[in-house]
């Protein structure tokens, strides 16, 4: 028993070492991140007026011109701070919950971190139902505004169980920050271009905020990254008029493609995945390790209540 007690306070050890990992690969992830998102908003508006309409930005005045890209600039250095700030709010903040999220929904922002149930061996099958509530990713945050919880570090007390878990969660809010984060510069570099008559005023604003949020799978990806076009029905001038299908061009910001487009977020990224791969050894290794103790305990409480007629 002592032996077993032993292993899970090595574990304990492990999962803060883990954490602490976590935490300085997210911080030069996230500051490069910010960067990388904020040159490609300025791309994505830049093919959108010069290549998607470019009759509508030449019909601007010089002044409006400067204007709209003077909130652009505006726009991406604010989420170039804003990226960085959710680990750095994280790591500040202090809950007196137990760490509960709430009831997320939607966004698919958990992808990497998988369902490790089906790893584990039969031994730990008992408790695979407890570790399925893991919540999901938030999608309710407004922009700019992402909630936070607390550094994963602070809260790592109990036991290798409740460190586990209270890690996932930080990392899947973390994760669906990042993409919250990214939606919301996409529909608000949307709003600027329509706001300037870029984007035609006939596509309703809240057209332009579904085509940020739309499912990559439903839209027809355009030739440039970043970009969408969907067809839409309007209808015409006159009672008599005929709707017709008219194409909007939109910008959707995707986490994907802005990895893909520079390669100093790809060691950041690939680290990640090998810290992911490591806590969900971790995470076998102490299920594992448990249910050695309870049949130790079991074997033990046996022997105690057993007498002899």
């Amino acid at each position: 028993m002592n032996r077993i007690d032993q292993e899970l306070a090595a574990l304990e050890e492990a999962i803060t070492h883990l954490t602490k990992e976590f935490q300085t690969t997210y911080s030069s992830y996230l500051t490069f991140l910010g960067q990388c998102v904020g040159q490609q908003l300025i791309m994505a508006a830049y093919r959108i007026c010069t290549q998607g309409y470019p009759e509508s930005f030449l019909n601007l005045s010089v002044n409006s011109r400067q204007q709209l890209q003077q909130s652009l600039r505006k726009l991406a250095q604010e989420t170039q701070q804003q990226l960085p700030s959710l680990l750095e709010q994280s790591q500040e903040s202090r809950s007196a919950t137990t760490g509960d999220f709430g009831d997320d929904s939607g966004d698919d922002s958990g992808d990497d971190f998988g369902d490790d149930s089906g790893d584990d061996s039969g031994d730990d099958s008992g408790d695979d139902s407890e570790n399925s509530e893991m919540p999901s990713s938030t999608e309710d945050s407004p922009f700019f505004n992402v909630p936070t919880e607390p550094s994963p570090a602070a809260e790592l007390r109990s036991n290798p169980r409740n460190s586990i878990e209270k890690l996932e969660q930080w990392l899947k809010h973390l994760e669906s920050g990042i993409n919250k984060t990214i939606q919301d510069v996409s529909v608000e570099t949307n709003r600027l271009l329509h706001k300037s008559s870029i984007i035609p005023d006939k596509f309703p604003q809240e057209i332009l905020e579904a085509a940020a949020k739309v499912e990559a799978s439903a839209v027809e990806t355009a030739e440039s990254p970043n970009i969408i076009k969907i067809m839409m029905e309007t209808k015409g001038n006159g009672e008599t008029d005929e709707s017709t299908l008219t194409r909007i061009i939109a910008i959707k910001l995707r986490l994907s493609e802005i990895e893909f487009a520079d390669p100093n977020l790809t060691p950041g990224r690939n680290k990640i995945r090998d810290l992911l791969a490591k806590m969900s050894q971790l995470k076998r290794e102490y299920y594992k390790k448990q249910r050695q103790k309870a049949i130790a305990q079991a074997e033990s409480a046996w022997r105690a209540s057993w007498f002899d007629d």
